[in-house]
């Protein structure tokens, strides 16, 4: 984009030239065997986009650019230099999807070749045009290579990489899968083709995001849900995609933070993206996810979720045990509670690091994008192009239904049909957030936000009921509770929850 050439502003991210790209972390030393795979043994080698990269990132010093989700960099290779400007979507995913201008310089900024861009809002203001500098940078050494693959042209990069800014550097290997001509679910069938010769590992880490840490103090926060906003005319397939995504996204984005610091509000957050995923799957699976791919996957993600359960528990009691008012255990036991953790997270640690753990996650990626749920079955068409607005009337209300229908036994049932009640509260609470966006209405919100909170709070008061039911092997180490004092909390909890669902039969559904 030259900056003599005046043209009329397009739209920064409708008009952008998109980048779709995947990004897979490289376990070290593997990329000899990567490079052995018959794809890449007969791709096509790009002499052009290999070789040695050095690029510097600018910013100012309170990163405002990265605060915006805007990357500007210069790259250098074989004495020539690229300034680009990125700019993320609205949302994070698994495939990286973004706004790229590339624009050739003689080595120093052009900031004039931000015009329409997203960068030119910012740069407006003077105080911070002048005062982006460079920030940090990153060398990589790369093979880059033309692949063919399932009718689609990729460009694969596998890339060893150092990210060095202020006193601090990390070293990475990654392989980036670039789409330049098919459909984007090729590039998660690719990774999965490659991930069998080497471990390789979905990430959406960008290299501008390493370096940001480097310099960012407390940068590595736990990744929360995002709201999920669906086209108003999206399909019921177009839908599940979308759904799928921010969960898998959401879920990984905690894998990797668990992985480096074992946060247990990264790991709480890693288990809500993988619950989230897990009901989609069971909101669409009559309607989309009928056929045998979809139902492995369901027993993968069941797996997934069983390896995180142990770790993620013992937080959960710890965090009870420290807010207890009376006397928890002795020390010499809230010692054994704590070794017991560490273990946890070492089976833990080991199952995030496994073929097998790695696997699940590209296959559940591949799937979404383009699993056997996405072609076949005749009658499977017609429920991909329903609309995924009546879709959500329908499944919202039936669901709704079976919890009110439930709800009037609550004190005859078993603790194992309570237990269900609130699995199925908590799905419904799921649903209702992932079509919030196909019910915008200032009414239908309102409606929406009361739904919202009495559904957590019933979901809350049944988890505290189940566990009085279960106690389970942690139990020896909590205060001994009398009978009476037992059977009083179990009745404050029903009372509690009765009330919930009396209000809750008030309610007007959103959606209607």
């Amino acid at each position: 984009m030259s900056a003599s050439k005046k043209k009329p502003k397009p739209d920064p991210i409708s008009a952008a030239p998109r980048e779709i790209e995947l990004k897979l972390e490289l376990a070290s030393g593997a990329a000899e065997d990567l490079l052995a795979h018959p794809i890449l043994d007969s791709a096509r080698p790009l002499p052009k986009q290999s070789g040695r990269l050095y690029a510097v990132y600018f910013d100012t010093d309170d990163h405002a650019l990265h605060r915006e989700g805007i990357s500007l960099r210069i790259r250098r290779r074989n004495g020539k230099a690229t300034q680009t400007i990125k700019a993320e979507g609205p949302h994070k995913a698994i495939a990286m999807d973004r706004g790229e201008w590339e624009t050739p310089v003689d080595g120093a900024l052009d900031l004039s070749a931000a015009s329409g861009t997203p960068l030119e809002k910012l740069i407006a203001d003077e105080a911070l045009r002048a005062g982006i500098k460079p920030a940090f940078a990153v060398e990589t050494d790369r093979k880059a290579f033309e692949a063919t693959f399932d009718g689609t042209v990729i460009e694969v990069a596998l890339d060893r990489a150092k990210a060095s800014g202020g006193d601090k550097a990390v070293t990475f290997s990654e392989v980036e899968l670039e789409l330049r001509q098919g459909d984007a679910g090729a590039l998660f069938a690719l990774a999965r083709s490659l991930s069998e010769t080497a471990p390789l590992r979905l990430s959406t880490v960008a290299k501008s995001e390493r370096g940001y840490r480097l310099l960012e103090e407390g940068s590595l926060r736990p990744a929360r849900t995002e709201k999920i906003k669906l086209p108003k005319d999206a399909t019921c397939a177009e839908a599940f995609q979308v759904i799928a995504r921010f969960c898998l996204a959401h879920m990984v984005q905690n894998e990797a933070l668990v992985r480096l610091t074992q946060d247990p509000a990264a790991l709480h957050q890693m288990r809500v993206g993988l619950r989230r995923l897990r009901a989609a799957i069971s909101l669409f699976r009559t309607q989309l996810l009928t056929d045998s791919e979809s139902a492995g996957i369901r027993d993968n993600l069941r797996w997934a979720g069983q390896a995180l359960g142990a770790a993620r528990d013992l937080d959960v009691f710890i965090e009870r045990l420290r807010s207890m008012e009376d006397a928890g255990p002795e020390p010499s036991q809230m010692e054994e509670i704590e070794r017991r953790r560490e273990e946890a997270y070492k089976d833990l640690l080991e199952a995030l690091e496994s073929r097998r753990f790695m696997d699940v996650i590209l296959q559940a990626a591949a799937w979404i994008e383009a699993g056997t749920w996405t072609t076949s079955g005749k009658g499977r068409k017609s429920a991909r192009q329903r609309s995924a607005r009546d879709f959500a009337v329908r499944e919202l209300s039936r669901r709704f239904k079976r919890i009110r229908k439930l709800a009037k036994h609550l004190r005859d049932v078993g603790d194992e049909e309570r237990h269900e009640l609130r699995i199925r509260i908590k799905k419904l609470r799921y649903g209702t957030e992932f079509f919030a966006s196909l019910f915008a209405s200032g009414k239908a919100q309102k409606r929406r936000k009361t739904l919202s909170s009495l559904l957590e709070e019933l979901q809350e008061s049944l988890g505290d009921l189940n566990d009085l039911a279960v106690g389970g092997s942690l139990a020896m180490y909590l205060p001994e509770v009398s009978p009476k004092r037992l059977q009083r909390q179990r009745g404050k909890l029903l009372d509690r929850s009765e009330a919930s669902l009396k209000a809750l039969s008030k309610v007007d559904p959103f959606w209607l």
